[in-house]
């Protein structure tokens, strides 16, 4: 059988499609299309009819490979800027009208939730880990230890470059943390494009192979390099640099600070990148149905 996941991001709009067999399942297709469906959800709290239309023609997009996969499930999320746009319904309606999806609006614990399922499949790790979804609008954490928890925070890449967010503002966005882990016993693995992208920065990937980015391991001092770098940078010059999708060029530096400020505060020196997430989550939830 095989099935399709989509996540409708603050940022983008990513599907997977595999095909399973049993207890087992392989990748046909990983792609996604940039849609910043979260522009302006911040400041408005709505979905703006620019955004709307955009989300729609990418989704469309995903739908025609679905198609020409002969994916028979599909099962379509929305994270973040749905969570909080007023009115999300309008969009989850335009989509079923058109598309014949039913978007299921998840929280931000569900959502770390399949993250973690998502890297579990993906990476072997002597330990449990403590993963990272930084994403556009929220950047999500879970650890499954004997006091297994997830947190779901509202800091993401869209979000601050869209506020300004300063580093101090960002600490503050944080502060949950300091309450809630002790993790010095368990690796670090992000998700996202935040920390994908500065993989392929790093290893100047003219074409993007997730062979080549996923369980890769970054140092802090990476983080803060390309940090740094990219900021002293014009937008126009970002847009140059290999590794880095054009799209991303107005939000890769908020990320990279949000990252670094969040190993910072949990006091890690690297961590491990993780190609598998949600997506992959998602999966196994129809393998398992």
């Amino acid at each position: 059988m095989r099935c399709a996941a989509v996540d409708i991001g603050t940022n983008s709009c990513r599907l997977l499609i595999a095909e399973i067999e049993g207890e087992q399942w392989r990748m046909l297709l990983r792609t996604m299309v940039t849609t910043r469906i979260g522009e302006g959800v911040e400041s408005q709290r709505i979905i703006s009819p620019a955004a709307m239309e955009r989300t729609l023609r990418g989704l469309q997009v995903l739908k025609e490979h679905i198609a020409r996969y002969r994916a028979e499930r599909v099962r379509a999320v929305g994270t973040s800027a749905l969570r909080e746009a007023v009115n999300r319904e309008e969009f989850v309606e335009k989509v079923h009208r058109e598309l014949g999806w039913q978007v299921d609006i998840i929280s931000g614990e569900e959502e770390a939730r399949l993250s973690y399922l998502g890297v579990k499949l993906g990476l072997s790790l002597d330990r449990p880990p403590l993963v990272v979804d930084l994403g556009g609008g929220s950047t999500e954490f879970m650890l499954e230890n004997p006091h297994s928890w997830n947190m779901s925070l509202p800091v993401g890449a869209v979000r601050a470059a869209e506020t300004g967010m300063s580093d101090q503002q960002i600490r503050e966005m944080l502060q949950p943390l300091a309450s809630r882990i002790s993790v010095p016993d368990h690796p670090m693995v992000a998700v996202g494009g935040t920390a994908t992208t500065l993989v392929a920065m790093e290893r100047g990937l003219k074409e993007y192979d997730s062979r080549l980015v996923h369980g890769q391991k970054l140092a802090l001092d990476q983080v803060k390099y390309w940090r740094d770098h990219l900021s002293a940078m014009t937008l126009e010059e970002r847009r140059q640099v290999t590794g880095l999708q054009p799209e991303r060029a107005d939000i890769i530096v908020p990320g990279l600070r949000i990252l670094a400020l969040i190993m910072e505060q949990l006091d890690y020196d690297h961590l491990l990148v993780s190609e598998s997430d949600i997506l992959d989550g998602i999966i196994a939830g129809l393998r398992g149905n």
